[in-house]
Formats: structure tokens, sequence, C-alpha cells
């Protein structure tokens, strides 16, 4: 049996957002997203570090000859004044596409190793009431 990455993201998924832009002097043009993006971001390196999960495993999975699939599945937090859940998935905002962007983005933030290795996704997406998380795992293709 082939090894494969287990991690969870103990924050609410966040979806990636349109980038900013800014135009300086000289004709130049600097594109930048908004802070609470970037504080998204660097949390989830922060929970990656501390739970010592860009580990040898990790790195093994992403080495696999013919790709890694990515299985992430997202539990959005439902709107704060609902008491129960009406329906187990989510089909509003934020945007399936936006919250796996988000994600490998924030895992393969500052490494050598690319999120390109990753050559098919399944995702899925959900209402939470209590505990918004992502959770995701990457298997080597065989």
């Amino acid at each position: 049996m082939s090894k494969e990455w287990r991690f969870t993201i103990n924050l609410a998924p966040m979806g990636t957002p349109r980038p900013n832009h800014r135009f300086v002097q000289g004709g130049k043009t600097i594109t930048y997203y908004p802070q609470k993006y970037v504080d998204y971001m660097d949390n989830v390196q922060h929970q990656l570090r501390k739970a010592n999960a860009l580990d040898e495993t990790f790195y093994e999975v992403l080495d696999s000859y013919l790709g890694v699939k990515a299985e992430i599945l997202f539990y959005v937090q439902a709107q704060k004044n609902q008491k129960k859940l009406n329906k187990l998935t989510r089909t509003t905002a934020p945007d399936i596409d936006n919250l796996l962007k988000a994600a490998l983005d924030s895992i393969f933030k500052g490494l050598e190793v690319k999120d390109s290795c990753i050559v098919m996704v399944a995702t899925a997406k959900f209402e939470e009431l209590n505990n918004p998380r992502t959770e995701i795992v990457l298997k080597p293709i065989e």
C-alpha cells in the first residue's frame, strides 16, 4: 500500500480573493492580495510547522512519478445565526475553485516543490456549524 499525506487546516476555509492593484510612479503596477488572505496563508503555514506536517511522507508523496491526487473536503462555517444545518452541502459562495486555490497556495507557500505536481483533484464543500476546517489527503498516483 502506498503512502498518503493527511492534514487538517483548523481554520474556516477561505477562498482566494481577487488581487488588488496599485499604480505607482513610473507606470508600474503593484499587485497584492488583501491582508486577510495573507494572514490566512501565514496561519496555515504556522499550523503546518507546529504539527511538523511537511515531513518525509509529504515529500515522498509529492515525488510520485505520475503525479499526485488531492482529496480535499471544505467544511465552511454556516451563518452565525443558523441553529441547525438545513442541508449538508454548500451551494453558495465561496466558490470551490477559489477554496482549492487558497488551500494549495497556503500549503505550498515558500516551498521549493510546487503544487503543479497535483494532477488530479476531488473536492467537496459542506456546511459546518461548529468546526469549520479543511481536510486534505495527498496520494501518489500509481
